[in-house]
């Protein structure tokens, strides 16, 4: 878990609720059956 939080911390990845992206993972979002959470893990890009 410290993993995943270090990694929301450090711009690792981003969470997108109902494609609107989560700023804080302390924000209260309302979950209803058709709720989805997308994960996107950002990677820099290499060259030039």
């Amino acid at each position: 878990m410290k993993a995943a939080l270090d990694g929301f911390a450090s711009n690792a990845f981003i969470m997108l609720i109902d494609d609107v992206q989560a700023e804080d993972l302390e924000q209260r979002v309302a979950v209803r059956p058709e709720t989805e959470v997308t994960f996107l893990k950002l990677t820099p890009l290499v060259g030039g």
